[in-house]
């Protein structure tokens, strides 16, 4: 799709006249600079550039250049920004993207799509509080707004992603609470996203919620009431993409041993073994490998990076 349209915009662009790419109104912005004052994770994890696979970055990067190109032709649009911000991020370029979503602020400041993806990319590069405050204001102003199906990012194998602002909203708003140590607002938002979805990838949203709630229930120490909670969910599930999330639903409700979920877990995977291991007592081993997940990535692993946190505090 991507190689198709490129000619086709690169077509128009050389056909007509446009306005340039607007030049950034907000360096002096106080989010922007922190942004990219961050090189180095809280645990003191180095930023590097994201790795790709070559054949997955020359995609991005072909993506990135027609998201330059749409903007450049349409810079006064809402969805320019947007799309433009977003694939900074998947590129890994954070405080860009934040750069961008800060831009588009500007032109249209009750856009609650933005302040939804900076609230993202805000607590990804790990200033949780901004991108709380930028959650909770997309929630306002979403919250009479009836909003249809999108795609949402970069369809996986299945080749289906599609969401709703709305139960995307409420469901970054209560996994980045988790940063926080608000516990109570990671359960209460993930029940409302779950109410709020209404797509057919119902099971793959019902193992994501499942996992945060059970980790806020035992943060909160309703071990008890986690452990029937995550074992009420069924193994007969059709998951189109969260495979990495129904792994570790099933490793916690003990159906993998710890060292042979370790040898095939992903980074979330091995959160969850690090979360159990210090739910158990082992600060040690979950101290290990937070610290081992977050150095594999170029940015560190932001939920690890808390939890690294929290150990380093008590």
């Amino acid at each position: 799709m991507r190689l198709l349209l490129l000619p086709l915009i690169m077509g128009g662009i050389i056909a007509g006249t446009y306005p340039a790419i607007a030049q950034t109104t907000v360096a002096d912005n106080p989010i922007v600079k922190a942004a990219y004052a961050k090189n180095t994770t809280p645990s003191g994890v180095i930023y590097r550039d994201k790795e790709f696979q070559n054949s997955s970055k020359e995609w991005f990067k072909g993506d990135l250049e027609v998201a330059n190109i749409v903007f450049a032709s349409a810079p006064h649009k809402e969805s320019s920004f947007s799309w433009r911000g977003r694939r900074e991020g998947f590129m890994g370029n954070y405080a860009k993207a934040i750069e961008i979503f800060t831009e588009g602020m500007e032109l249209f400041p009750d856009s609650y799509a933005l302040y939804r993806y900076r609230g993202y990319y805000l607590v990804r590069n790990y200033q949780f509080e901004e991108g709380i405050i930028d959650l909770r204001r997309a929630e306002e102003l979403i919250k009479e707004v009836n909003v249809s199906t999108r795609q949402d990012g970069i369809p996986g194998k299945s080749n289906f992603s599609p969401s709703t602002f709305k139960r995307n909203i409420y469901y970054y708003l209560a996994q980045s609470s988790m940063a926080t140590g608000d516990y109570n607002t990671v359960i209460e938002y993930m029940d409302k996203a779950a109410a709020a979805n209404e797509l057919r990838d119902k099971d793959d949203f019902l193992v994501s919620t499942s996992f945060y709630k059970y980790m806020a229930l035992r943060k909160l120490g309703r071990h008890d009431e986690a452990e029937k909670m995550i074992k009420a969910v069924p193994r007969a599930l059709n998951i189109i993409a969260n495979k990495d999330y129904f792994d570790a639903i099933l490793y916690l409700q003990g159906r993998y041993k710890r060292q042979q979920f370790l040898m095939r877990a992903g980074n979330l995977g091995r959160y969850a073994i690090g979360m159990v291991d210090n739910f158990n007592g082992d600060a040690v081993a979950a101290k290990e490998i937070f610290s081992v997940i977050s150095n594999n990535n170029h940015k560190g692993y932001w939920l690890a990076e808390v939890e690294l946190l929290n150990l380093k505090e008590n």
